[in-house]
């Protein structure tokens, strides 16, 4: 009998990633590729999960009729709206059975293992988790639209909007707002015409110029971020709050937010002991041990 194949999947707004294993830890493969937000588009969401999924299994010489083996943990942007989890959860995957976290969940189950502790997600979006036990209490991730402070997608989004300023005379002009007009050509238009079509990934596109321009002094650029750190700030402090005894920073800006935290918090940042695809694993094993977390 062939044993079952573990599947996890940590699909942010920037990434998917996928690590397979057999259920009794033999590796198989790991791959990466397009967004997996389901609140942003849950069609190529779906598309980006099973092609990365192939290419993981490919990797250890698997192939499509291996699907219907897996075990899926899948923790995906948006899933923390229950009508998009629903709606994901009566799509057909070709999995034996799956189970839906959010990103940032699979992430607090990776970065402590069995412990207690919290994580904030600091990428294209953010987001909070802070766990007790089986319990996960989750702050923030509630979309771009709405949320995501400090994020990479808000960080960018003001890039842009203090260079449409900027250009009508309003705001400050700065190297950050000319690096950000030059994307476009200088022209206004252009740039107006990106922001209409842009996903947030696309606008976390320009957090690095933003992030490099406060290291160097922009003012332009440190006000952007100073405003972004007050959110994260903030939901930091919350975590703590709640009891967290540790929060890991995970995510892409993480690097950049973690030297600009206050002294206060310091202590109180520690080191991940495992990332959200061990944590997504552990939520397919559960299904493999025929349980539910």
């Amino acid at each position: 009998m062939q044993q079952p194949i573990l599947i996890g999947v940590d699909g942010g707004g920037s990434r998917c990633r996928v690590r397979a294993r057999f259920a009794d830890g033999t590796p198989i493969g790991e791959a990466e590729g397009g967004s997996a937000n389901i609140f942003s588009d849950l069609d190529l969401a779906l598309h980006n999960i099973l092609s990365v999924t192939r290419e993981a299994l490919a990797q250890g010489g698997l192939g499509e009729e291996d699907l219907g083996r897996c075990h899926a943990g899948l923790g995906l942007a948006g899933a923390n709206i229950p009508s998009l989890a629903e709606e994901l959860a009566s799509r057909p995957l070709p999995f034996a059975r799956r189970a839906i976290e959010t990103d940032a969940v699979v992430a607090c189950r990776g970065a402590h293992a069995d412990a207690d502790g919290a994580i904030a997600i600091l990428g294209t979006g953010t987001a909070y988790v802070r766990r007790t036990g089986k319990n996960f209490t989750s702050i923030g991730g509630w979309g771009f639209a709405l949320s995501d402070q400090g994020g990479g997608g808000y960080l960018g989004r003001a890039a842009l909007v203090a260079a449409l300023l900027a250009h009508d005379g309003i705001g400050p002009a700065s190297e950050l707002i000319r690096l950000v007009l030059d994307r476009f050509d200088g022209d206004a238009a252009r740039l107006v015409e990106f922001g209409g079509e842009a996903r947030p990934v696309d606008f976390g596109g320009f957090a690095p110029l933003v992030m490099d321009g406060a290291d160097d002094g922009d003012p332009v650029a440190m006000a952007i971020v100073a405003e972004g750190l007050f959110h994260v700030v903030a939901a930091l402090t919350r975590l703590l709050a709640l009891g967290a005894p540790s929060i890991v920073l995970l995510g892409g800006l993480a690097a950049r937010y973690r030297p600009r935290l206050p002294a206060t918090l310091q202590p109180y940042i520690g080191e991940a002991r495992g990332d959200a695809l061990d944590g997504a694993l552990a939520l397919a094993a559960t299904l493999a041990d025929g349980k539910r977390p």
